[in-house]
């Protein structure tokens, strides 16, 4: 994607109402971007001259929202993207009539996107903030799943003294059950090969 899709150029009869206008047309704040005047407004004798300017967004959120929308927009998804409130990563929140299609088998289709958003989000702003993508609460569901599973293989594994495997998972989800299983006393983790893809195999530690 070029970079002229992070930016928008507006004609008005002032200054302020094309910024406004081309600030609407990338959906975003003053303090999301940068204004450049191309050319001021002025009354000559050759009649009114309006205002031109152009916006270019700088900061990430606003950049990874924006790149988020076009790439929806070129994989023909329909899908309203909002920027959630967040400390120390940038939330983005996909809501769909389909959302299904946007999260995918085992929530591929979302990580790949999420991978690619914060790829090309990396190539125009030295800013590093992690980006996380969710589909109608799709992550937040899952988080609560892999609690819950932490804990069913971790009783399986004491009462049973043999390992417990979890279902085929990506892997941020594996990742994120591994930290679980770490606080757990007693246990280990490690992941395996599967037909379908990777599990997690829970253990009692050989500690």
């Amino acid at each position: 994607m070029s970079s002229e899709h992070l930016q928008a150029e507006a004609i008005a009869d002032n200054l302020d109402a094309a910024v406004e206008c081309a600030l609407a047309q990338l959906n975003s704040t003053r303090a999301e971007a940068e204004i450049e005047v191309l050319q001021g407004p002025s009354h000559g004798l050759f009649g009114k001259r309006p205002a031109r300017v152009v916006v270019r967004l700088h900061d990430r959120a606003a950049i990874a929202r924006q790149i988020t929308v076009r790439l929806l927009h070129l994989c023909g998804h329909e899908a309203d993207v909002r920027l959630a409130e967040a400390t120390k990563r940038i939330d983005l929140c996909l809501t769909s009539s389909d959302p299904s299609r946007l999260i995918g088998r085992h929530g591929q289709t979302l990580g790949a996107l999420q991978t690619l958003v914060s790829s090309m989000t990396d190539r125009v702003t030295t800013d590093r903030t992690p980006i996380l993508l969710d589909v109608d609460g799709y992550r937040e569901r899952r988080q609560d799943f892999l609690q819950q599973l932490a804990r069913r293989l971790a009783r399986k594994a004491r009462q049973t003294g043999k390992p417990a495997s979890s279902p085929v998972l990506n892997h941020n989800e594996r990742r994120i059950l591994h930290g679980l299983i770490k606080q757990e006393p007693g246990l280990a983790s490690h992941s395996r090969d599967h037909e379908r893809g990777r599990r997690v195999v829970v253990l009692l530690s050989q500690a």
